[in-house]
């Protein structure tokens, strides 16, 4: 992606305490291409990266890695059959990735298509195409059953802050409320507890204010956005990150001296914290996920365009993604799923008035590891769960209040 370099003033603002985040190294890519525009995901126990382009924007990928934290070891899965595709926007549903939009090359035509990559049979199929105009350097997040894209630039031309949803049970595309900050590319997204947030990004000013420091959050139950508190530190994009728990972890982007700063955003404080900045030479373009309670960052390409085909862990000990104890939990008598057992479709009811309101409800499987997450409207009353793409089992669910305090739990068995 091209891009212009502009010099910023400092902020005056002092930083905040870095925590405990600790960066360690693993293994690296078996190709040591792949730089610009990669695509990373997890799907369960694995992490994935692929697509992208080299440094020299002569060579674009169509290889897919998986990345196996148990062994520290990469393995090729099937190639991306279309196009090779450079910075697509990504979402994971279930046990599917969904890779939107993006371009063919580096200031090549852009494409509205749709894949979706199935992680069980290692198979591609090619979806509805998405329904706005053709972009690259979207954003995407999942939230309940349903993937979003928006933002997302023709380059350096049409920038865009036009939202869509996708429904991967009907396959349609549908237009939702227009992101309502200034239209912009290379901006960040995750979803945490069931809203979205998408922050930074570059917009079409080309001025001493083209990058972005707003943060703001979605919610799909009432189709609307809200400006939260934004980033402390110089304006950022291509930025990499993932969300743990009630937080985002994001950095490495580019700015006036490009930075390898590294900041938690805490959804529920709505509160910045730096963190320990990403360890080596400042990079950006590479790739981040998350796996359970801890995240990676790897790849992308220095300021002289030097490749890095290094990989790092980063750990700060957020448990909410572990339950302990699982065998001793016993059903909350004031919330009822029916039917239980049940195929992964159920119902959660309560009528009790102390757990109303807007509350959030986890499911976690056999091993402790949060599998599914969604925001309720009003845990008081009917709620319709869909887990389906879960294999057999015991799993805990557990609803939480709007400030993160544990309100009811038990049990859900799958029978297929």
């Amino acid at each position: 992606m091209k891009k212009t370099l502009l010099t910023f003033l400092a902020l005056g603002s002092s930083l905040l305490a870095f925590s405990q985040g600790t960066w360690t190294s693993r293994d690296t890519l078996p190709d040591s291409a792949m730089v610009q525009g990669i695509a990373g995901f997890s799907i369960g126990n694995y992490g994935y990266a692929g697509l992208g382009e080299y440094s020299d924007a002569l060579h674009e990928f169509d290889y897919l890695w998986r990345f196996d934290p148990s062994t520290n070891s990469w393995i090729k899965k099937a190639n991306f059959p279309g196009k090779a595709r450079v910075a697509p926007a990504s979402f994971v549903i279930g046990n599917k990735a969904y890779l939107v939009t993006g371009s063919v090359k580096n200031d090549g035509t852009c494409v509205t298509e749709c894949w979706e990559y199935d992680a069980i049979t290692n198979i591609w199929t090619q979806k509805a195409n998405f329904l706005g105009c053709a972009r690259t350097y979207a954003v995407g997040f999942a939230i309940g059953g349903k993937g979003y894209v928006g933002t997302g630039a023709n380059e350096l031309s049409n920038f865009r802050k036009d939202f869509y949803s996708y429904d991967t049970g009907t396959n349609i595309w549908t237009r939702i409320a227009d992101f309502p900050g200034i239209a912009r590319s290379c901006a960040s997204g995750f979803a945490v507890n069931g809203k979205g947030y998408v922050c930074f990004g570059q917009d079409s000013l080309f001025s001493t204010d083209w990058l972005n420091t707003d943060m703001w959050e979605y919610d799909p139950g009432t189709n609307s956005w809200t400006q939260k508190n934004s980033y402390p530190s110089l304006p950022i994009y291509v930025t990499s990150g993932f969300a743990i728990c009630n937080n985002i972890y994001v950095g490495t982007g580019d700015t006036s001296r490009w930075d390898h700063e590294f900041w938690k955003y805490n959804t529920i404080l709505d509160s910045w914290t730096q963190e320990a900045s990403v360890p080596g030479i400042t990079k950006l373009q590479g790739t981040a996920f998350a796996i359970g309670d801890t995240g990676y960052y790897g790849f992308g390409y220095d300021s002289d365009a030097i490749v890095y085909n290094r990989f790092y862990r980063f750990y700060n000990n957020d448990s909410c993604n572990k339950i302990t104890g699982y065998n001793n939990i016993t059903d909350n008598s004031e919330i009822n799923i029916y039917p239980n057992p049940n195929n992964g479709r159920f119902t959660l009811e309560s009528n009790s008035a102390s757990i109303s309101g807007k509350n959030t409800l986890e499911v976690y499987n056999i091993l402790g590891t949060k599998v599914f997450t969604e925001a309720l409207p009003s845990t008081q009353g009917d709620n319709t769960i869909n887990i389906s793409n879960q294999p057999a089992g015991i799993y805990l669910y557990r609803i939480l209040n709007n400030n993160g305090v544990l309100i009811g739990r038990g049990k859900v068995i799958i029978q297929k």
